[in-house]
């Protein structure tokens, strides 16, 4: 199976949270990936950070090991669609989520996540939550 792996889940690892830490060990390096707006989220709490540089090297370091899946024309299509029919059913999903679930389900990738409530809504994707 193939991961896409949340920034929280990211952060859970960084802080060496020893279920993530043990289910990352546990899984092949070539089945977790993140998406690109994942490595912005981690960047981004980084820049804000009072230890920026120390924040910084650590997540470039931990994200070089990881493939960076990109948003690409399906992602931006199955985008579309999904917010299209969540508005249709009085239902919404922060846009930053529904990128991430858009590019997972472009790429058949399961999204590893402790923020499985916020994902819910959007039908089809593949859920695991690895802090439990």
């Amino acid at each position: 199976m193939k991961y896409a792996i949340d920034s929280d889940i990211l952060i859970y690892y960084l802080k060496n949270h020893p279920k993530v830490v043990e289910r990352f060990i546990d899984t092949p390096m070539d089945d977790l990936s993140t998406t690109i707006i994942n490595y912005t989220e981690l960047l981004f709490g980084a820049y804000k950070s009072a230890k920026l540089v120390e924040n910084l090297t650590a997540i470039r370091h931990f994200l070089d090991a990881l493939t960076i899946v990109q948003f690409d024309k399906q992602s931006a299509d199955i985008f579309a669609q999904t917010k299209a029919r969540l508005q249709k059913e009085g239902n919404s999903v922060a846009d930053m989520d529904l990128l991430i679930a858009s590019i997972c389900l472009a790429n058949n990738l399961t999204l590893v996540t402790n923020n499985t409530r916020h994902f819910e809504k959007i039908a089809d994707l593949p859920l695991e939550n690895w802090s439990l």
